[in-house]
């Protein structure tokens, strides 16, 4: 079984979202019968004096986006490296493009990654606007790498809005170079060769794993599941975190994700006071190469010859749901897999989505941040100690630049 995800394809093109049938058709996951969150009214005539950024790397609204989605990610060097990029990417894309759609289509007729951003983004500056007046009016804004909106074009529109104060805020909670690290360089890339606004300041909320609200968001979408569950074997209920693997070479160089998605586990389950057996686990492996394990399909398929047979599957590393929740994890696992294992009952937790816990917790993140004499982290300016990037290199130099800055004239 090959599982494939937006990551996945980063290290390598072969196999690109090999997905199957649609979540709608199936009992088994939780997630079935959950209507997507529509899509806010945005307050365009907002004249909003701090600016809040939600970097991710987004996907395809719609089928007819997919191609020019595509070839984005395979022509990107900083994502993903192939011989004659100029010409292999466009190919690859242009091949890809047909069944990526079929794929889209499967789930929906394509990604919710942009709708779930915007209700979470308009929640937030609402809650901000009521707890925070004093750095009001507050604006959302989303920057997606490989599709509307794309980061360039969000960061040309908070320049023309004239937002004081940008908070680049980071909507991976565990910080990967393959994700947050791209989103950041790709915000360095854009004032590479333009002045950087005068009068605006520009500060960073790089990963926020062991933030007490989101944990508690996780512990509460996992209670919402063990109620699913007969009280004579809810105690014997699996919990497998479930987060994208990284290829075995970005894990040796440094890359601090593994830890952080580790840390995120450890306080959900203190959280839920050690209720039932856990383990994490890793999907969306491709390619020849070692990637970090254990397999989500894998541990599945090795519990069940234990005569295991109860699990939830919780999606850890995912603030709203996308491809890898809607198909690898409610179609692939809980449903294909499940029936092929016989497993008696596998459920999905929901993402955080917007869950009033996890709104919360993207407040209280800006509100302590604004608050702070620190626009930027020593951890997040600190390279990976194998890292080969030169991209990154810059980057860290030019946030550093800026950042310790106005830290400077801030303290003045």
């Amino acid at each position: 079984m090959t599982h494939v995800g937006k990551m996945s394809s980063i290290y390598n093109y072969s196999g690109f979202l090999q997905l199957g049938k649609q979540c709608s058709k199936f009992s088994t996951s939780s997630l079935c019968s959950m209507s997507v969150a529509a899509q806010p009214k945005i307050q365009e005539n907002i004249k909003p004096k701090t600016g809040i950024l939600m970097l991710n790397m987004g996907g395809p609204s719609t089928t007819d986006k997919v191609g020019e989605y595509l070839h984005r990610i395979m022509t990107d060097r900083d994502m993903i490296q192939l011989p004659v990029q100029s010409r292999l990417g466009p190919w690859i894309a242009q091949r890809r493009t047909q069944e990526v759609q079929k794929k889209y289509t499967e789930i929906g007729g394509g990604s919710p990654i942009l709708k779930w951003t915007n209700k979470q983004g308009e929640l937030l500056a609402k809650k901000l606007d009521e707890i925070s007046p004093e750095s009001g009016p507050h604006k959302h804004y989303v920057a997606f790498r490989y599709a509307d909106p794309l980061t360039e074009e969000t960061l040309q529109k908070i320049e023309e809005d004239g937002v004081q104060h940008t908070i680049l805020f980071s909507q991976y909670p565990q910080y990967s170079c393959a994700t947050s690290g791209s989103s950041f360089n790709a915000i360095h890339r854009f004032y590479k060769n333009r002045k950087f606004p005068e009068n605006t300041k520009l500060s960073v909320i790089d990963r926020w794993a062991t933030h007490p609200l989101l944990i508690k968001t996780f512990a509460e979408r996992i209670k919402e599941e063990l109620n699913h569950f007969s009280e004579n074997v809810r105690d014997e209920v699996i919990i497998l975190f479930s987060a994208h693997s990284l290829p075995l070479k970005a894990v040796n160089r440094g890359d601090p994700y593994p830890s952080e998605v580790g840390a995120t586990v450890q306080l959900v389950m203190e959280e839920l006071k050690f209720c039932n057996p856990y383990n994490l686990v890793w999907q969306s492996k491709v390619g020849p190469l070692p990637w970090l394990g254990p397999f989500t399909d894998e541990a599945l398929r090795d519990y069940k010859k234990q005569g295991k047979n109860n699990f939830i599957l919780v999606p850890i590393a995912f603030v709203n749901e996308h491809i890898e929740t809607l198909h690898e994890m409610d179609i692939e696992y809980c449903t294909d897999l499940g029936k092929e294992l016989k497993i008696d009952n596998i459920r999905r937790a929901q993402a955080p989505n917007d869950h009033p816990l996890f709104i919360e917790a993207l407040a209280d993140l800006v509100v302590n941040h604004l608050k702070s004499d620190r626009l930027v982290t020593p951890k997040f300016l600190n390279r990976c100690p194998h890292c080969v990037n030169m991209n990154c290199v810059e980057s860290k130099k030019w946030f550093s630049k800026i950042c310790r800055a106005q830290e400077g004239q801030q303290r003045d």
